[in-house]
C-alpha cells in the first residue's frame, strides 16, 4: 500500500482567522447603519433593505419613486417642484454613504437574516463560510501521478550534483548568462526557474503540494 504523502484537505488558519475578523468587523458595523437609515424615517426591515440595496441604482430608483408620488394628482408650481428635487437629492445624498456600504456587504456574501423589523447577522453562518474560505479540497490521487514523474527530475538532479561534488566538477547548472552587464547598466534574464532552483522548488511532497495545490483543486 502506498504512503500517503498529499493531504485531500488543506486549512489554511490565516485566512480563516482573516476571513472571520473581516465579517465580525462587518457584523459589528451593520446595526450603525442601519440606525443612520431609521434616522431618517425609512424603515430597516429586511424587505426594505433589500430593495435599496439589490443593485447600484437600486436607492437613487426609489428615491425617484418616491418624487413622483409627491406629485401625482397634484399641481405644483416650477419652484414647488424644484425645491422637492433638492430635497430628495439632498436626502439621497446623506443616505447613499449608508446604503452602498450595506450594499458591499451583501456583495462580499455577509450572511444577514430578517429579524422581527430590522436586520441582524448570522454569527454560525460567518464561521461556516470562513471555514469553507480557509479549506482547499485537493485531488491527491492526481497530484501524486504527477509528482511521481516530477520527481523523477529532481531525483535525477541530485544524482547530477552529487556526481559534480564527488569528482570535483564545475556547477553545470550555474546559469552564467542570467545576469550581463550592458551600457546601461546590469540586465537581469527571464525568471525561469534553473534546474537547481526546480530541484528546490519540488523537493519534497510539501513544497510540491503547496506550489500545485489549486491545479488539482476539486471542485
Amino acid at each position: 500500500m502506498k504512503k500517503e504523502l498529499f493531504k485531500s484537505e488543506i486549512f489554511d488558519e490565516k485566512i480563516y482567522n482573516e476571513t472571520k475578523r473581516k465579517y465580525e468587523q462587518m457584523a459589528d458595523t451593520l446595526p450603525d447603519l442601519l440606525a443612520s437609515i431609521s434616522a431618517e424615517g425609512l424603515p430597516t426591515d429586511w424587505e426594505f433593505i433589500d430593495t435599496i440595496t439589490n443593485d447600484e441604482g437600486a436607492f437613487r430608483d426609489w428615491v425617484n419613486e418616491q418624487e413622483k408620488e409627491r406629485q401625482k394628482g397634484k399641481f405644483l408650481t416650477i419652484a414647488e417642484i424644484q425645491r422637492n428635487a433638492d430635497e430628495l437629492n439632498e436626502f439621497y445624498s446623506r443616505l447613499i454613504p449608508y446604503v452602498n456600504e450595506i450594499r458591499r456587504m451583501r456583495i462580499e456574501r455577509l450572511p444577514m437574516v430578517a429579524v422581527d423589523d430590522s436586520v441582524a447577522v448570522d454569527l454560525e453562518k460567518i464561521d461556516e463560510l470562513a471555514k469553507k474560505e480557509a479549506t482547499t479540497k485537493i485531488d491527491a490521487t492526481k497530484m501524486r501521478s504527477y509528482w511521481e514523474q516530477v520527481n523523477k527530475v529532481v531525483e535525477a538532479i541530485n544524482d547530477l550534483k552529487g556526481y559534480e561534488e564527488k569528482n570535483g566538477l564545475p556547477d553545470s547548472t550555474f546559469n552564467s548568462a542570467s545576469i550581463s552587464m550592458g551600457m546601461d547598466g546590469i540586465y537581469m534574464a527571464s525568471p525561469n526557474l534553473s534546474i537547481t532552483q526546480f530541484r528546490d522548488k519540488y523537493a519534497t511532497p510539501e513544497k510540491f503540494q503547496e506550489t500545485f495545490k489549486n491545479t488539482f483543486k476539486k471542485n
